[in-house]
């Protein structure tokens, strides 16, 4: 076995199958969660669950499994649209916990059950599924998709940032809280790991369209692109194993007093 394939197929692999099953089970434990409100638990449970099941679609493809059993590839499991607005909307609520959802709150999940019901559709109907697959246009699985999630990533992470912000302000506490201190530093990493992913799918695009070079199809940057996601999964993972233990350690302490 040479050391380029150890270092850009089997680890980004062994790296992708562990975050899969660690993002489904931190996130499943969530619904689980006595202490904070139950709608921002719930909210990032389903963000780490959703998570974990679109790695499993980028670790199936890039193992080599949707070549082998091509119907795979069409699972409704690919929830790309549906992580910014969990975040955001677990962010929102985190802050703001008496905010009661709205109609017009409706409006953040018109693209994420848009793709949900498109995914739904085409496993249900093959005759609607494409032979190549993804479509440069499809706004749900394709090249426009790409682009709405390198747009939205960093839109939702925006909004979160002004709702954490007005919140710090209406506390007027020199000290950020411990709960803002926890939300800032997941909106940090999180913009921080969509900026490597959004730089390496700019590069794909412009040196496929461009230069005629098909980069996906380097087993480097294969593996990198790969891995872009995989640290932006862990990243949400490992803040929600810490969230479980502060929120544990809160509730042992009220309870004791």
């Amino acid at each position: 076995m040479s050391a380029a394939r150890l270092l850009f197929y089997y680890l980004p692999i062994g790296l992708m199958a562990a975050s899969t099953l660690a993002a489904i089970a931190i996130g499943g434990l969530f619904f689980l969660k006595r202490s904070g409100d139950h709608r921002a638990n719930g909210l990032y449970g389903a963000l780490l669950i959703a998570g974990g099941l679109t790695q499993l679609h980028f670790l199936m493809l890039f193992s080599g499994i949707f070549d082998r059993h091509p119907p795979l590839e069409f699972l409704p499991i690919y929830f790309t649209l549906w992580l910014p607005v969990l975040l955001f909307l677990h962010v929102k609520l985190s802050l703001y916990p008496s905010y009661r959802m709205r109609i017009g709150d409706l409006k953040h999940f018109i693209f994420p059950v848009a793709q949900l019901l498109f995914f739904v559709s085409i496993w249900l109907m093959p005759s609607f599924r494409l032979p190549e697959g993804r479509y440069f246009y499809s706004p749900f699985y394709g090249g426009l998709e790409q682009a709405l999630y390198l747009v939205v990533w960093p839109a939702y992470i925006f909004f979160s940032y002004q709702y954490l912000r007005r919140r710090r302000n209406q506390l007027g506490k020199r000290t950020l809280p411990r709960l803002l201190w926890y939300i800032r530093k997941l909106l940090k990493g999180s913009m921080l790991f969509v900026i490597a992913y959004a730089i390496l799918a700019l590069s794909d695009f412009i040196s496929s369209n461009y230069f005629f070079v098909e980069m996906r199809r380097q087993e480097w940057y294969a593996g990198a692109q790969s891995l872009s996601y995989t640290v932006l999964l862990i990243w949400l993972t490992i803040y929600g194993f810490q969230v479980l233990l502060w929120g544990r350690r809160l509730l042992r302490a009220e309870n004791n007093r």
